[in-house]
């Protein structure tokens, strides 16, 4: 477990303290401690270990949802993976996480924004960002555009129409995924994606493959169609049958 409830006696001299008698407490040392509860009789703790201040890589599930008001002890944290947490109402507040995160997991949460990921802009080291099967309808492009050093972005699973324009704008994405959504058009706008390198859209409903997609992507190397509506033997599909990886569903 990160954390742990112990005694004051149990305490040792690097733990961090994050919770006393049931209240949240940040940048508690165990000076603070005596000095606070010198008079009581006994204390309950929640800490850290000097150990697990250090961890890179966290999985929160549902039994596990009070561990996110500790993230904040986390100064080394590079991986955060969240799950079956449902966020539909307050959404889940990260603000206080360190900024050095490089990947963000937040799958099956009920989503319906990436606003509700209060915070998200703040992480400018950030690389890799998955929302599979949530309920987004739609990404803020203030917020996605901070995120300046992302370069994967899995969107699957979620209730897309529109293909999101705000992803044309960012310069370093290599690899998106719209795997199982509603999406039935690609803007002209894909042709300002330089660094793409793999493009997944299986499962949506697009019926036509523009040509600028095989013809002005140069480094599309990976496209997969799978289950679309699109025609087979149409120009852009051939081409694409020619030049890249893929699948196309009838």
């Amino acid at each position: 477990a990160v954390v742990s409830t112990q005694s004051t006696g149990g305490l040792k001299e690097h733990d961090q303290i994050l919770e006393v008698n049931g209240k949240c407490v940040r940048d508690w040392t165990s000076e603070d401690l005596l000095s606070e509860f010198s008079e009581c009789g006994s204390v309950v703790v929640v800490v850290i270990s000097v150990e697990d201040r250090g961890i890179t890589d966290l999985f929160l599930m549902a039994s596990r949802e009070h561990d996110l008001n500790y993230l904040w002890s986390l100064r080394k944290l590079v991986k955060l993976s969240i799950c079956n947490i449902d966020f539909s109402g307050e959404g889940l507040d990260i603000s206080n996480i360190t900024t050095l995160l490089q990947e963000l997991i937040v799958t099956n949460c009920s989503l319906k924004c990436v606003t509700q990921i209060k915070g998200l802009g703040r992480l400018r080291s950030l690389k890799r960002l998955i929302l599979t099967h949530n309920s987004l309808t739609d990404l803020d492009e203030r917020t996605m555009l901070k995120l300046r050093e992302l370069t994967d972005l899995q969107l699957g699973y979620n209730l897309l129409r529109n293909f999101p324009d705000v992803v044309t704008r960012m310069e370093k994405l290599e690899e998106l995924s719209l795997i199982h959504n509603q999406i039935s058009l690609l803007p002209d706008e894909v042709v300002q994606m330089r660094s793409l390198e793999k493009l997944h859209l299986d499962n949506n409903v697009l019926t036509e493959l523009p040509e600028y997609v095989t013809l002005q992507l140069p480094q599309l190397r990976a496209l997969t169609l799978e289950n679309n509506k699109l025609k087979p033997n149409t120009r852009s599909t051939q081409q694409t049958r020619s030049k890249f990886y893929y699948k196309i569903g009838l």
